[in-house]
């Protein structure tokens, strides 16, 4: 290679790499990798559950009208978690999974009534929640589309749901038969 090219050659690489198409792919690959990994996960926990130990905790805290909590238990591992959280206007279904004692996916699913309590479901939310190594790597958003990575609201929902899952499982491995929102004002 002649020594003059060099210079050439670099800002030719230089532009490839922050290229957007070629600089997503860059980054990307080894989160799709990471996401069906957890797709697959998912699915072999939820084909099992029906095999894993169950057991049900009130929630107190967490939401106006109150929740119950059931965690999934594989042997000693927690492998899914089901939080059921209680309002005046609506209801929030979530679903933590696990592997090796790490969160790597939640499912949310807010549903809105038309009046308060009990009334018809008027509108339905979803939000998926990808986690790697206890970070958020991926949010697909209520409007089916991902969240930017590192966005205040994302760093945001990624320390909730990190916060939220620890007492989670916490919660489910105490003896209390009710699992105990932290409160900020106390």
């Amino acid at each position: 290679m002649n020594p003059r090219h060099l210079p050439l050659i670099l800002v030719l690489i230089l532009r490839l790499s922050t290229s957007p198409a070629i600089s997503s792919n860059f980054i990307s690959q080894p989160h799709t990798t990471v996401i069906q990994a957890i797709r697959q996960q998912y699915a072999a926990i939820n084909k099992r559950v029906g095999r894993y130990k169950r057991v049900k905790k009130e929630l107190s805290g967490f939401s106006l009208e109150g929740g119950d909590l059931t965690a999934y238990f594989d042997g000693p591992a927690i492998v899914k978690v089901v939080a059921n959280h209680y309002g005046e206007g609506g209801r929030a279904f979530e679903e933590y999974y696990y592997s090796k004692g790490n969160l790597i996916f939640v499912y949310r699913k807010d549903f809105t009534y038309n009046r308060p309590l009990s009334g018809k479901v008027v509108k339905t939310i979803e939000n998926r929640f990808y986690f790697h190594d206890d970070r958020l790597i991926r949010w697909i958003g209520e409007t089916e589309k991902q969240v930017a990575v590192g966005s205040p609201e994302f760093l945001e929902q990624q320390k909730d749901y990190l916060e939220s899952s620890r007492k989670f499982v916490s919660g489910a491995r105490s003896k209390n038969s009710t699992i105990e929102a932290e409160c900020a004002d106390c």
